[in-house]
This record gives structure tokens, sequence and C-alpha cells, in this order.
């Protein structure tokens, strides 16, 4: 990722700018996408919960999820923008500032497992990009409340980092919005799908 493409994002993520009053960012990031992301995360300086309770193996709370609060221009959110946009590495919240990093938490671990139409309970990685994009768009209007809950909006990458898409929970259900982000600005060659 070069500057521009930094720069976007970080306009896309706080188009009112980061204040503590505003609306607050959170990226709820795959420990299992990258073996960095846990070391990161932990010692990275920001705010950060596991969304997994307990005393965790070693080994499970390195892929665990992770909701981790940003702050622009941070060193820290630019490091771990810069190393996982494009790599689906998870998606990002936006909340009002009453909603707290742990009523966020305790909102999303109830997405975290869902039963399977023979009773089977399974575990939903709805935070992995590629999931929620196919998953959102499917869903009623009482299913993108359960999903949102106290957020004003979930993003996620799209296209290998090619777009931004934007989800809000809307009187019809969830409306989403791709803001394409120039290929040239990625740094990367992209493949064309």
């Amino acid at each position: 990722m070069n500057e521009a493409t930094l720069h976007a994002l970080t306009r896309a993520l706080w188009p009112e700018g980061d204040t503590l009053g505003g609306a607050q960012v959170h990226w709820l990031v795959d420990g299992a996408r990258d073996p960095e992301i846990s070391r990161l995360v932990r010692f990275g300086g920001l705010e950060y919960t596991c969304l997994y309770s307990g005393r965790l193996d070693p080994r499970l709370a390195a892929a665990a999820p992770y909701l981790v609060h940003l702050a622009a221009g941070s060193v820290t959110t630019n490091r771990l923008l810069r190393r996982g946009w494009g790599k689906a590495w998870g998606i990002f919240t936006v909340a009002p500032a009453h909603v707290s990093l742990v009523q966020q938490r305790l909102h999303l671990k109830k997405l975290l497992r869902v039963r399977a139409e023979d009773g089977a309970v399974l575990a939903f990685r709805f935070y992995d990009p590629r999931v929620l994009n196919v998953y959102l768009p499917t869903c009623t209007t009482e299913e993108s409340m359960a999903v949102f809950g106290p957020l004003d909006a979930v993003l996620a990458e799209s296209g290998q980092g090619r777009a931004l898409v934007v989800y809000r929970p809307g009187a019809g259900g969830m409306q989403g919005e791709a803001m394409p982000l120039p290929q040239q600005a990625l740094g990367v060659s992209v493949p064309q799908e």
C-alpha cells in the first residue's frame, strides 16, 4: 500500500475526522490470516480485546479474532493498515462514541456461532471480508439488524483491496456502497478477476 491508498482509506474510515466524541473505528482482525497479527495487536499500543473468552491455548490465541480500536494517523494504525489491506485481515466497525469496546465485543461475540438446518452449531467467520461481502447482501431486515446491533456501519475490503464496501442498516434492510480505490494507488500488481 502506498501513501495515496493509505490517505484514501483514512478519509473513508474517518470522513468527519478522528475525534473522541465522534464515531469510533475498530478493525476486527482475524489472527489466523497472518502469524504476525496477534503480535502486532498485542504490542501495538492500541486498545484491543479478543472475541474469545477465558484462558486460551497460545496457538488459539494467535489465531483468534481481535477487535482493535484504531486512531486515524497513528503509527500503529498506519502500520496495521499498510500490512493488512488487501489481504482479507478483517472487517471494520464504526460505532457511536458512547458504544464502548466491551459493548462491541459482547455484541460481536453473539455472531461467532450459527445453527445449521440440521441443528449443528457451527463457527461463523463473519469477520472475513470475503464471507461478509457474500453474506450481508442476502440478509433480511431482521438479520441485518442482528448483525449491526449498536454499530452505525460495517466496512469490508473487496477485490483484493481495490474497493472498500460500506454497509449501513436501512429502512429496507442492509444497504451497501462500494468505494473504489484506483488500482495504481494500491502499490501492488492486482490480477484481473
